[in-house]
């Protein structure tokens, strides 16, 4: 396999250095212009940006025309340099040359992409220019007084010929996307593979629904607008003659397109039960037929879920498969392993690969830093000659260095994160306040690094952690906010310039929803199990509540306040996740209250005088003092009248099964897979307990999920909004286990007024595995105004 190289005078280094060279040739000298830019028209872009940051640092614009005297700049063309025309054809379309020739100087590259990375490098080498943030604000511009240029050639290309950051590869967020575009990433217009979920635009449902229905799982094409949870038939011939065609088609409307994705519908929904073997034959046919019409071209597809396996026989060289995987997971040795080893197995039948990777900032609660984890992943995958690397990254800019250094790390996947990170820093707020911002980063970093692997939430083996569940808050410890706080204070008081202040001031007004967010988040806590325990949680969730209350409301507003600002914007946003959202009440302490004063003074008692002492001028104990009489919404809970109301999810895999045996009176989920019962039930926006026992034979490898899927007042489930406990892995040694969701249920939901859930036991198994479940329980009380 070839495997792409970084090459030339600044390749394997840290970092672009800022060189002050003692002499070469001018470009601005004691205040005059001793350089002319001169560019063609497709490198007019890169010519203009090169003029106009030299200014910002030396305050002189160089002229647009060569004159006598003058060192000609040539952006984007060869110049008269008889060697570039033959150094730009061995290098890849984003590399470029830095060259001086006979007194001038050529800014080129391959593709008009190539040449402005070059500009962006000239400007970083040779002027200081870093482009920490987005906005003005995040350029950092050094004043010079003069600028040359040694008269050294150099030569650079990428270590991974494409290197995309979603969602900065589009225009959705302008400033974002430059900010992208300047540390060298690429966009939609530019990135050289297709690989995204597409096979729906390859089987429209207006083209073949009516006279191929065979073309679609059980011969029953999707509705119209459905673009998720379907796949074609791979078994199908005609299928490879109509994809086929729609590629070919494609390449004759788009001459200049050089890939085409194969990308699988996102949400399964594969007819065959096993498809790794049809899917990847199916993908060998097509690109076989489609290169015998436009040879050269390339399609990419995404290794994911189902298909994350390599199939047993290998894969036209033409085929690029990205890996998906949130690569943090790489944390753990045992995950990295595993990780490795996979790899291994796809480049045996593989010629070109991909990593799809996770790297998300939005919607996480805390800065999510885990830069020199990455690092170490590049440097992997550099050496196994990874061709490619996507990532989600939805930046939260409230983590610094972490979008910078990882854009510089796939650009050059040698480079030490450790000074990278240092330097950001330096830049970004000075270098008498660096310390502390170092220090406030490293402190996540650690976090990520030693507290959250082999946590509850932390998944080892998924595709991606879940980012819409916040139980890793769970682990800040009380000192962390505080330091962060002080460190972040420290930072905005010891930053010396105006924009310096500007970069910190940001970083500390993210660090207030980062803070809220922990400050009011609803933790997990033991019932009570004595009288003193009793009385302890409710006297100081009575004193906390409207401090909660209002660290919730505020985290809320900041969000708010955020999506109007270009840089701040959460462009994941926390707010359309119900687990995500809270309003300050402690579900947890609240029902452990009413559960202990339920059990153990159902005539009065202690605990009860204290509620009812404090209730007059405390929401939170009169709530309590509500709550004790809520009956269970449940229906059916034990299951001593057979099986109904309770039935199969839908979207359950059709190899689990549901069932009340006839002889014991429990909810029965067989099978393998993925999925379980479920009932509807109408609720209050409120607080809610869901509660339940289970039992599972010894042996038994299986994990649950409790899971409340938030309905209209009709029953109508509400897309993408449920609320869940964490996933957890089944004690099997046949005896009964509790199993708790305690947690708030919205107003609304995606906007939408909550009337209803649909109660879930979502259990997951590789294997046929019995899993029983009794003593059901849905308590639900609505809160009283605060």
């Amino acid at each position: 396999m070839k495997r792409r190289q970084l090459f030339g005078l600044a390749g394997a280094v840290a970092a672009t250095p800022w060189i002050r060279p003692k002499a070469g040739l001018p470009i601005v000298r004691s205040g005059r212009a001793m350089a002319a830019v001169i560019a063609p028209p497709d490198a007019e872009e890169a010519a203009a940006e090169l003029v106009a940051y030299v200014e910002r640092a030396t305050g002189v614009r160089l002229p647009r025309t060569a004159a006598p005297g003058l060192t000609p700049v040539h952006v984007g063309s060869p110049g008269p340099d008889p060697a570039v025309p033959g150094l730009l054809a061995k290098l890849d379309r984003d590399g470029f040359l830095i060259r001086p020739y006979q007194g001038s100087l050529t800014v080129v590259g391959p593709s008009p992409t190539g040449t402005a990375n070059g500009v962006r490098e000239f400007l970083e080498r040779y002027a200081g220019v870093r482009w920490l943030m987005p906005g003005p604000d995040g350029d950092d511009v050094p004043a010079l007084s003069a600028l040359e240029v040694p008269a050294v050639a150099l030569c650079q290309q990428p270590s991974f010929a494409m290197r995309s950051f979603s969602p900065l590869r589009d225009t959705r967020y302008p400033l974002q996307q430059l900010w992208a575009r300047r540390n060298r990433m690429q966009g939609t217009t530019t990135e050289p593979i297709a690989f995204h979920h597409n096979l729906h635009a390859l089987f429209p449902v207006d083209r073949y629904g009516l006279s191929n229905p065979e073309y679609y799982p059980g011969g029953k094409p999707p509705p119209r607008d459905k673009l998720t949870g379907w796949q074609p038939v791979f078994t199908e011939p005609g299928t490879i003659d109509a994809a086929v065609t729609g590629i070919l088609e494609h390449f004759a409307a788009n001459p200049g397109s050089s890939s085409y994705s194969l990308g699988v519908n996102d949400g399964e929904g594969f007819a065959e039960a096993d498809p790794v073997p049809a899917y990847y034959a199916w993908v060998n046919e097509v690109v076989r037929r489609v290169l015998l019409e436009y040879p050269g071209k390339r399609f990419g597809l995404l290794a994911y879920r189902k298909l994350e396996t390599p199939p047993s026989f290998k894969l036209h060289r033409q085929v690029v498969p990205f890996l998906t995987q949130d690569r943090y997971a790489w944390t753990d040795p045992a995950v990295e392993s595993a990780g490795h080893a996979l790899v291994e197995r796809w480049l045996a039948v593989s010629s070109q690969l991909g990593f799809y990777d996770y790297l998300y900032g939005a919607p996480y609660l805390l800065p999510r830093m885990f830069t020199r984890r990455y690092a170490k992943t590049m440097r992997y995958a550099k050496a196994r000659g990874i061709v490619a690397h996507y990532a989600e990254l939805y930046p939260n800019w409230g983590e610094g260095p972490k979008p910078w250094v990882n854009a510089k790390l796939q650009w050059n996947a040698d480079a030490d994160p450790v000074a990278l990170q240092r330097e950001w820093c330096e830049r970004a707020v000075g270098k008498t306040a660096a310390g502390d911002l170092q220090a406030y980063f490293d402190l996540w970093e650690k976090f990520w690094a030693e507290r959250v692997p082999g946590s509850a939430w932390f998944l080892p083996n998924a595709t991606y952690q879940t980012f819409n569940l916040p139980h890793y808050l769970e682990l800040v410890q009380d000192g962390d906010m505080t330091r962060s706080r002080t460190l972040l204070d420290s930072v905005v008081a010891r930053a010396a310039t105006a924009p310096q202040r500007a970069r910190a001031t940001v970083l500390r007004r993210a660090y207030e929803f980062y803070e809220a967010s922990a400050l009011s988040y609803p933790r997990a806590v033991t019932p009570p199990a004595t009288q003193e325990a009793a009385l302890a949680m409710l006297q100081g969730s009575a004193d906390a509540h409207q401090r909660r209350l209002d660290q919730a409301a505020r985290r809320l507003a900041l969000i708010k306040e955020f999506a109007t600002d270009p840089v701040l914007v959460l462009q994941m946003n926390p707010a359309s996740h119900p687990n995500l959202v809270w309003t300050g009440w402690n579900a947890g302490e609240y029902w452990g209250v009413v559960g202990y004063i339920r059990a153990h003074e159902p005539a009065g008692g202690p605990v009860t005088d204290l509620a009812r002492s404090l209730s007059a001028a405390n929401p939170y104990a009169a709530l309590v003092l509500r709550g004790l009489p809520a009956p269970n919404l449940v229906v059916n809970p034990d299951l001593t009248s057979g099986l109904p109301p309770w039935t199969r999810l839908q979207r359950s895999h059709p190899t689990r099964t549901v069932s009340r045996p006839p002889d014991q009176a429990v909810l029965r989920v067989s099978g393998s897979g993925w999925g379980g019962p479920c009932q509807k039930i109408a609720v209050t926006p409120g607080l809610a307990r869901f509660t339940a026992s289970y039992r599972a034979p010894a042996g038994t490898a299986a994990s649950v999920q409790l899971a409340l899927d938030l309905c209209d007042a009709a029953g109508t489930p509400i897309p993408s909004s449920s609320v869940r406990s964490p996933v957890i892995s089944l004690r099997a040694n046949d005896t009964w286990t509790p199993l708790r969701l305690d947690c708030e249920i919205p107003d609304k939901a995606r906007n939408i007024p909550v009337g209803g859930v649909e109660l879930i036991f979502l259990v997951d198994s590789a294997a046929e595995v019995t899993v029983d479940f009794d003593d059901i329980s849905l308590l639900n009380i609505a809160k009283e105004a605060p």
